[in-house]
């Protein structure tokens, strides 16, 4: 027979064996957050480099292609289509890098599902540009329409924000003290005039421009068909941005609906909850990487990726 002393011994020992589980499971939950958050980061630093340096690149393969056709002629000056490329996919993997660093931030934090949700959504759309700009399965002449088309957006942007912030979007406002800076791109330059003379150069290559919802289009281009068309797709990325999703557009599921009521009340959004919900902080990188490799016959961030992969894949429905 068991006294009723032992019995409250069992029992003491049995809570104190599974507050023991417990905190074993939170070190363990956190310390798979946190190695994740660093490879985020790791990530994160290697897109800055892959958008700041120069690109290496093997002979006969699209990048090198890319180098030896005429330079893109805009106004008074000419720019190199490889330049051009790589400057407008960059522009794309520099915001990744920068958004991979925010996801890091909000996975370490734990306090917000739906801000990490929608900072994954960014950094996939980011990809996705940058993926359209150098995508080897089509002609050089396509990527410098989808190049210039991207470039068309970002300075019409550009002078909608200046107008609706009541500013001027005359080059004399804009070149200001930097005027001997060589700037080809559009900073301290007049974004109306390179518009014109992206135009002026379509023109002469006899491309037909579309005037769109916002801008003028050399080429028509959305996440929607990008993430449904792109080669080296997995099925994921339909997923992660298109109306498959349920986070799309703001239709949460049920377990989402759910955590977002209760995080009000405990303040806390799990790691393993927001992998499972921002899928598109993995396929985004994931697709990208292979383009830039099928693009320059050079993998980049391999045992970075590969690390980054495992970490992602594997915390998703641990608690």
């Amino acid at each position: 027979m068991t006294s009723e002393g032992d019995t409250s011994k069992d029992s003491e020992a049995w809570a104190m064996d599974i507050l023991v589980q417990l905190r074993q499971g939170r070190q363990e939950a956190h310390a798979r957050r946190d190695a994740l958050a660093a490879a985020v980061d790791e990530i994160a630093d290697g897109f800055t480099q892959l958008g700041l340096k120069p690109w290496k690149s093997k002979r006969k393969s699209p990048a090198r292609e890319d180098m030896k056709v005429p330079d893109v002629m805009l106004g008074d000056r000419a720019e190199p289509a490889a330049t051009v490329l790589r400057y407008e996919s960059a522009v794309n993997i520099l915001s990744a890098a920068d958004q991979l660093r925010g996801f890091a931030v909000l996975l370490r934090a734990e306090k917000s599902l739906m801000g990490a949700v929608s900072v994954a959504r960014g950094v996939f759309e980011a990809c996705l540009w940058a993926t359209a700009v150098i995508d080897p399965t089509i002609s050089t002449d396509e990527r410098l329409q989808r190049a210039l088309t991207r470039r068309l957006a970002r300075l019409s942007a550009g002078i909608r924000l200046r107008k609706m912030l009541g500013g001027d979007t005359d080059a004399n406002q804009l070149v200001e003290n930097d005027a001997d800076v060589d700037d080809a791109h559009g900073t301290n330059r007049d974004p109306a005039k390179d518009i014109s003379d992206i135009l002026a150069y379509a023109k002469d290559r006899g491309w037909p421009v579309k005037r769109g919802r916002r801008t003028s289009e050399i080429t028509p281009l959305s996440i929607d068909w990008l993430s449904e068309n792109l080669e080296r797709r997995i099925g994921i990325e339909g997923y992660a941005w298109t109306s498959g999703s349920s986070m799309a557009h703001g239709e949460h599921a049920a377990d989402t609906a759910v955590w977002v009521e209760l995080s009000q009340d405990i303040g806390t959004a799990p790691a393993w909850l927001i992998q499972l919900w921002s899928n598109g902080a993995w396929a985004g990188p994931r697709l990208f990487l292979a383009t830039h490799a099928a693009y320059t016959g050079e993998g980049s961030l391999r045992r970075e990726y590969q690390r980054f992969e495992e970490l992602f894949l594997s915390g998703v429905g641990k608690s």
